[in-house]
């Protein structure tokens, strides 16, 4: 791979535009109930990052002329209970729903301690509800799926050669091989921490951790923006840092952001998980500035 730009580029500002509803007046609407999408959620402990969320979905029924506001309460449930903010952590619990809308949500995460344990759970239920009633499906049971015992194998079962065919956006696709090295059985990282080597591209090395879903045994190794992988010395600007941020066309960013790669449960063939909004760049910084050393849209690995 080559510099794609010689010329240094400016950072890309993400404008978010955000607007509110002050209106307090709730709907008015007869026969509008509200009730929780699902009686029952398994999640894995374990995700790529604390800013990964799951969701309680809300349904609305009935049609409605001003917002619905929901408020839940969240309580240990089961044999085994979670217990809130050692186990998951909830954002909200009270939601508006606009005027019109038929669905809403509540957002968590839930928290993996690194211990072999059982499968824990909690209870989401409605206690009041504005501009509408609460339905007969009010409460949903969330289980939070111990995944410390599939570490052993599929964390170790990582290690080794792969196969990586990079999508390009300058050159199209790219056959770029590389090597996953975990860290030794008994050592602070072991199950969390990966090293990949020659990744993006050839004298690179990337940081990652690791992370595996007990429900469907997907494996997430995930890379965070801003890390320096790699040095590039440019005839003009000298010797400049290989950065991974997102870039979307000709810009990025240097918000914070983890870049997701998925294995699949055989540990024979994995992809890049694709944003909408972003690709996985690589990019080299010099006291002038930055430019873009190359960016991927798609990525897909195989045994070698």
């Amino acid at each position: 791979m080559k510099l794609k730009y010689l010329a240094l580029l400016s950072l890309g500002a993400l404008a978010v535009t955000s607007c509110s509803d002050d209106d307090n007046d709730f709907n008015t609407g007869k026969d509008v109930t509200v009730d929780l999408a699902e009686t029952t959620i398994r999640v894995s402990e374990d995700q790529v990052s604390s800013t990964s969320y799951n969701y309680i979905p809300v349904v609305v029924k009935g049609e409605t002329n001003g917002p619905v506001q929901v408020t839940v309460e969240v309580l240990p449930y089961g044999e085994e209970p979670a217990k809130a903010d050692v186990n998951y952590v909830f954002t909200a619990y009270t939601i508006t729903i606009p005027a019109g809308e038929t669905t809403g949500r509540f957002q968590y995460y839930p928290k993996s301690n690194d211990e072999m344990n059982n499968d824990r759970s909690f209870e989401v239920r409605i206690v009041d509800v504005k501009g509408a009633s609460i339905g007969e499906q009010n409460s949903t049971i969330v289980t939070l799926v111990d995944n410390e015992g599939l570490i052993p194998v599929y964390y170790s079962g990582l290690a080794g050669a792969w196969n990586g065919v990079m999508e390009s956006t300058y050159d199209g696709p790219l056959a770029q091989p590389f090597t996953i090295v975990t860290e030794p059985e008994g050592t602070d990282g072991y199950g969390r921490n990966i090293t990949l080597v020659d990744f993006p591209a050839s004298g690179m090395t990337t940081k990652a951790t690791f992370s595996i879903d007990g429900v469907t045994q997907e494996i997430f190794v995930s890379i965070p923006s801003g890390q320096q992988v790699g040095t590039l010395n440019h005839p003009t600007y000298g010797l400049g840092k290989i950065m991974l941020y997102p870039t979307s066309g000709n810009s990025y960013t240097t918000a914070a952001y983890n870049f997701a790669l998925k294995f699949n449960f055989d540990l024979k063939s994995g992809e890049y998980v694709q944003d909408p909004q972003y690709n996985f760049g690589a990019l080299v910084s010099f006291d002038a500035g930055m430019m873009i050393y190359d960016a991927f849209s798609a990525m897909s690995f195989n045994r070698n």
